[in-house]
């Protein structure tokens, strides 16, 4: 039965390793979706300054046609202050054209402004265009690595798969099948027994269980949670 034993404490290093390689590679796809997020948010920040840019662009043209409306106006101003001849019309088309020429001011002021933020808008393009551009380097890069890691794996799994398969063909069927239950229910099915203690649930074995267990002569179980116990130094010590 210590045999037996030896050969349930392998698979149950076997399942342990399936398990960790396959909760690797369930990561995975997470971790290339966070990457394409990241290539979206890349992208969408540069959308949103060029955005900003043609609007800065646009609100330009419109003031520069503003102000091309507003010189006319004032020149109309002017031409019509030349033909009137009473003074009070005189003094009131005068502070209509220094109105208009005041709001000429304004928009003369909105366009440097505009010019500013064209100016400030085209360089944080360049600046989000090559951060883009560096941002999908390294993205493609990781991709590469988690691709490669995938199956790379892959691999593994299948060659730890093959090692598990030759390893039941050698257990007995009713010991391998309440391994299986146990592993199953409780994720680990085999629980090393310390000082009178189980690995598993870290519960107190009675004395006289210990004493048997560290035999390694019978399929034992934890009487708290039902795992396979064997006791590593026997083990170790007869195939030394």
């Amino acid at each position: 039965m210590e045999e037996q034993l030896v050969l349930l404490v392998q698979l149950q290093e076997i399942d342990t390793k399936i398990r960790s390689h396959t909760e690797q590679k369930n990561r995975l796809p997470e971790a290339l979706a966070a990457l394409d997020r990241r290539r979206a948010a890349s992208k969408e920040n540069l959308e949103k300054v060029k955005e900003a840019l043609l609007a800065a662009q646009k609100n330009k043209r419109d003031r520069d046609q503003d102000l091309e409306a507003a010189v006319q106006k004032v020149e109309k101003l002017k031409t019509r202050s030349s033909e009137i001849k009473n003074n009070k019309e005189y003094q009131a088309i005068l502070k209509e054209i220094e109105s208009a020429e005041q709001e000429n001011k304004t928009i003369e002021e909105d366009i440097l402004k505009l010019m500013e933020k064209i100016d400030n808008a085209a360089s944080q393009i360049t600046a989000a265009e090559q951060r883009t551009q560096d941002d999908e380097a390294a993205i493609q890069a990781e991709q590469k690595q988690h691709q490669s890691a995938f199956a790379q794996l892959e691999e593994e799994l299948r060659a730890i798969e093959q090692a598990r398969q030759e390893a039941m063909t050698r257990i007995s069927p009713p010991v391998l099948s309440q391994y299986q239950k146990l592993l199953k229910s409780r994720g680990v099915a085999m629980a090393e027994a310390r000082g009178e203690s189980c690995s598993g649930c870290y519960m107190s074995i009675p004395p006289q269980v210990f004493v048997n267990v560290k035999k390694n002569e019978a399929i034992i179980t934890c009487p708290n949670c039902n795992r396979i116990l064997y006791y590593k130094e026997t083990i170790v010590q007869k195939n030394a």
